[in-house]
């Protein structure tokens, strides 16, 4: 499986002859890091929720545009969203693609929106806004900062699930010094525990 790491929550999978891009965000489309005509194929868009730091639909809107066949999947709160802008999308799950409504973190100025966990060929598990989840893959992308939740909770999370690998996500809000501080500190500190966490640049593809 190899894995491209963008910005905030946004992962571009590629395994089984299949490529599948989840939470198409606002950060990694107006900071211009993906490339879309480096991207010979697109199958699959999943979409958490409705945030447009997971969903944007101008992003989206060019994804489908040039990948007319590609199958958006989600939640109903995003289907409709998109029905809005004139995509579809659907709440179908596949043979390998799982999904599961798990809470949003709490919210200090309006309600959480639906959130959906993906399961990828059974070996990621991609959560959203949430660490409200009892099971992981053996391969984690695990939102490490948010102003819903904390580092903390983060890696207790991560050492409560035992994943074998660790993807950061929803660490846009980090400049750039700060992120690599902090992705050194917990490589350091995951590897103790054996586990391994990889603090994958922006653009970066590591295989798993």
């Amino acid at each position: 499986m190899n894995v491209t790491k963008y910005l905030h929550s946004c992962l571009l999978v590629e395994d089984q002859d299949k490529t599948i891009l989840i939470d198409p965000d606002v950060f990694t489309y107006q900071e211009k890091v993906f490339d879309i005509t480096k991207v010979n194929k697109l199958d699959f868009i999943l979409i958490t929720h409705v945030h447009p730091d997971h969903c944007f639909p101008p992003f989206i809107k060019e994804l489908t545009t040039k990948f007319p066949d590609a199958t958006i999947i989600s939640n109903q709160q995003v289907v409709d969203l998109l029905s809005k802008e004139g995509i579809n999308a659907t709440t179908e799950e596949t043979e390998f693609i799982a999904m599961e409504t798990i809470p949003h973190e709490k919210l200090w100025d309006t309600e959480p929106p639906e959130n959906t966990i993906f399961k990828v060929f059974n070996r990621l598990t991609h959560p959203g806004d949430s660490l409200h989840f009892n099971t992981s893959s053996e391969i984690l992308a695990l939102p490490i900062q948010a102003p819903w939740g904390s580092t903390v909770a983060a890696v207790e999370k991560a050492l409560e699930m035992k994943p074998k690998i660790i993807i950061p996500i929803h660490d846009w809000h980090w400049k750039d010094v700060v992120r690599k501080g902090m992705y050194e500190r917990l490589t350091t500190f995951f590897a103790s525990k054996e586990i391994i966490f990889k603090g994958i640049d922006t653009g970066e593809t590591i295989t798993v």
